[in-house]
């Protein structure tokens, strides 16, 4: 595959922001816990998702006017209490993902009502973790192994395979054991104990899967270590990927000792592994409707902007842009780019941009 990537052919691409939600400065009134996820509908309807900690999830129109909470915490009909994910699905239904009890509960488009829920059964070994993208079909959903596994005297183990399996759920909440493929999990180091406890420590600029479902029932992932993203049509017909060389980032020793664990037990752990040298080829990657890829590439330290590189499926560079460090992007939808601003002592926000291209 060409992989054409002459400056002189890619354009810059200016996002120009025109709404922030979750702004105390400028006065509003209501204030995120840390932002898990983020989803636009067709009319332009923002769904803010504050995860797992704070299991709630608000819908705003386009202008940033409160609508209504979809669903709410809780065990009856609707409610949910350990969210791992959610989609809008191409008729703008709204699919939250359960994880514990295994459900996608299913909301209406037009007010955000509850309607259903479908149960997914694992298979006693693998769980569900995240629902991705939804499909004419269904859904796309990661499966994996838990960390720490169980052995046959009852003494746990490590799994020492870590991945996610790409898996297609039918509508009825059934599926095969057909796979779209396979991505590993994020860089960590798993322990445990001679007193029988056990954990984790994040490695320092570890490498981590990204993924995303874009036009024509598309499925795109990677691992951040290159710039390597494979796509994968639904029904297993197509299947490509997208590369691109990029330039190292070099990690320097005063980012090193800022991300060591503070914790000792964890330090010593981390210290006996071979670092990185250089920071992943990206942070992650967002597809628009052009099923063009937006990939967050890293940035040196103390950077106050990162660079974004646009791709076409070709592998071409048709685009660059540049936005706030601590700005993720996660939906482009209708010339509007929807992200994330997330960093530690400030309250999260969502920041819109318009596309000027």
């Amino acid at each position: 595959m060409d992989l054409a990537q002459e400056e002189g052919e890619t354009t810059m691409v200016t996002l120009e922001e025109i709404l922030r939600l979750g702004d105390e400065s400028a006065g509003d009134t209501i204030l995120f816990g840390p932002i898990s996820q983020i989803l636009v509908n067709g009319r332009g309807d923002i769904l803010v998702s504050e995860g797992q900690r704070s299991p709630l999830v608000h819908a705003f129109e386009a202008d940033g006017t409160y609508l209504s909470q979809v669903g709410g915490q809780g065990q009856g009909p609707g409610e949910y209490r350990f969210l791992n994910g959610g989609v809008i699905g191409a008729a703008d239904s709204v699919y939250l993902w359960e994880f514990v009890t295994n459900r996608i509960l299913i909301y209406d488009p037009d007010d955000f009502s509850y309607a259903h829920s479908i149960e997914i059964k694992d298979d006693g070994e693998k769980q569900f973790n995240t629902l991705i993208g939804a499909i004419e079909n269904g859904w796309i959903m990661t499966k994996s192994l838990p960390s720490f596994l169980e052995s046959g005297d009852g003494s746990m183990t490590i799994n020492d395979d870590p991945h996610y399996e790409l898996i297609q759920i039918d509508r009825d909440g059934s599926y095969g054991t057909d796979l779209l493929g396979t991505v590993d999990e994020n860089e960590a180091i798993y322990d445990i104990q001679e007193s029988g406890g056990f954990g984790y420590a994040d490695v320092p600029f570890g490498r981590s899967p990204s993924w995303a479902v874009g036009p024509d029932d598309m499925f795109y992932y990677g691992w951040s270590d290159a710039i390597e993203i494979i796509t994968a049509s639904a029904d297993g017909s197509t299947r490509d990927t997208i590369r691109y060389e990029h330039d190292p980032v070099p990690i320097t020793s005063a980012e090193i000792t800022e991300a060591m664990p503070k914790n000792p037990y964890y330090r010593e752990l981390v210290e006996g592994r071979e670092p990185h040298e250089t920071k992943p080829a990206f942070q992650t990657f967002v597809v628009d409707e052009m099923s063009r890829v937006w990939v967050k590439l890293s940035s040196p330290e103390n950077a106050i902007e990162a660079e974004w590189l646009i791709l076409s499926r070709e592998s071409h560079a048709v685009g660059r842009t540049t936005l706030p460090v601590a700005v993720d992007i996660e939906v482009i939808r209708g010339g509007y780019a929807y992200g994330v601003h997330q960093v530690d002592g400030i309250d999260p926000m969502v920041v819109v941009y318009e596309i000027q291209e």
